[in-house]
């Protein structure tokens, strides 16, 4: 147990409370969000394999490993605690699989490499933490990653990190000994796509900032419900025509959600062009309600 309380202390202090200091605490969600299309927090352990067909990820647990604890919901700034995993037996290592929205991150980087960059900084000025890696690109399957090791307090981590659909998808491993770190850290290697090769193509382009007043040409405004000012992330599918597809509210009470959501469905932008030809994008925009006129 003590074990157990020590693993978790650490790896909350590790990755997921710097990301939760730069870009804001972790919150339970309000409601239950229903959606054809698949979302974040969608992914599952099923017949040991994590799979997320979000980010098409596809990774089956090393062996004697399941799903943990279910994590927290999305927060307010985008950033999803996607699973945890552990060992059946001995809790000697831990993995987080995490996300964090970069069109929502209250501290934006240029890119993944200068988040994680950053974010071996802040652990390096961590008190009796040692960086033994320094941040290096690795190629995990077919996607490239970014890794950075670190150690302290008897433990010894590995953050891998990835861009995907516009996130910094991370796999965060925690175990007691340098060699069980390193077995941990080449199962990781088996991380697939859950589709064909060509499946990405099918993935909308994410554009950032695409929700502005120069690209909407009819826009409703939500009624304002519920907590005021708490800034509401929302990303949005849309379509050649330049409809609203797809709307996923990723932290919003029920009433603000379908206030939202109601709103939405009624806006229409200029068609997003790729090399002269109109296509689909995902992109966010962010609400804050304020006091409703009277």
């Amino acid at each position: 147990m003590r074990r157990l309380l020590l693993l978790g202390l650490v790896v909350a202090t590790g990755l997921v409370s710097w990301v939760g200091w730069h870009y804001g605490a972790v919150t339970l969600r309000y409601g239950t969000v229903v959606s054809p299309l698949p979302l974040p927090e969608d992914g599952k352990v099923l017949g040991g394999i994590y799979r997320n067909d979000y980010f098409d990820l596809s990774y089956p647990l090393p062996e004697g490993w399941t799903g943990g604890l279910q994590g927290p919901d999305p927060s307010d700034s985008g950033y999803y605690v996607l699973t945890e995993l552990v060992p059946q037996s001995e809790l000697n290592a831990t993995m987080l699989i995490a996300a964090q929205d970069m069109f929502f991150a209250s501290k934006p980087h240029g890119d993944v490499a200068e988040m994680v960059r950053d974010f071996r900084q802040a652990m390096s000025e961590v008190d009796g933490m040692t960086i033994d890696r320094e941040p290096t690109e690795v190629k995990v399957g077919d996607r490239l990653f970014h890794r950075v090791d670190f150690s302290g307090v008897g433990l010894y981590r590995a953050t891998f990190t990835t861009a995907i659909r516009c996130h910094a998808v991370s796999f965060n491993l925690t175990a007691r000994d340098p060699e069980l770190l390193a077995n941990l850290a080449s199962s990781v290697d088996k991380l697939s796509s859950v589709g064909k090769e060509d499946s990405r193509s099918a993935v909308p382009i994410c554009v950032d900032n695409y929700a502005v007043p120069e690209n909407t040409l009819q826009r409703v405004e939500p009624a304002p419900v519920g907590p005021r000012f708490t800034p509401i992330p929302v990303r949005i599918i849309v379509d050649s025509e330049g409809g609203v597809k797809h709307i996923h509210v990723i932290h919003a009470t029920a009433e603000q959600r379908k206030s939202i959501e109601d709103a939405l469905h009624q806006w229409k932008f200029k068609p997003y062009e790729l090399n002269g030809r109109p296509v689909e994008i995902e992109t966010g925009l962010v609400f804050r309600f304020t006091v409703a006129e009277k």
